[in-house]
């Protein structure tokens, strides 16, 4: 009677652990069930979202506000230096101004 009272308890043990491994198996089946799932969705990347605003993002002309294209800066050349060299030499410089130039009759062109 011990040896079958002892052989009951390990046959015990042993569908406990069992049950535990299907527990498991089932658990992990159920998780890569939900994985391929989420692999087959409608987007081109994860950052961009779905296809429709990627390709709304591809088409637009010029995503761009018109000031953008706006290359002439109102700005003089001589304020440019100016601030340039106060920069480069980290404080304000009395500059002396720029030469005038001159045109094929001998008049002075700027200031």
């Amino acid at each position: 009677m011990a040896i079958v009272s002892i052989w009951i308890r390990e046959a015990n043990l042993l569908l406990q652990k069992d049950r535990r491994v299907l527990l498991v198996l089932i658990v992990v089946s159920l998780v890569s069930g939900c994985a391929d799932y989420m692999n087959h969705r409608d987007s081109i990347t994860f950052g961009l979202g779905n296809a429709v605003e990627a390709n709304k993002a591809i088409h637009t002309q010029d995503p761009f506000p018109p000031q953008a294209q706006r290359t002439r800066i109102a700005s003089d050349g001589k304020v440019i230096r100016r601030v340039v060299n106060e920069y480069q030499t980290g404080g304000s410089v009395n500059m002396q101004p720029a030469p005038a130039m001159a045109t094929a009759n001998g008049a002075a062109v700027g200031n």
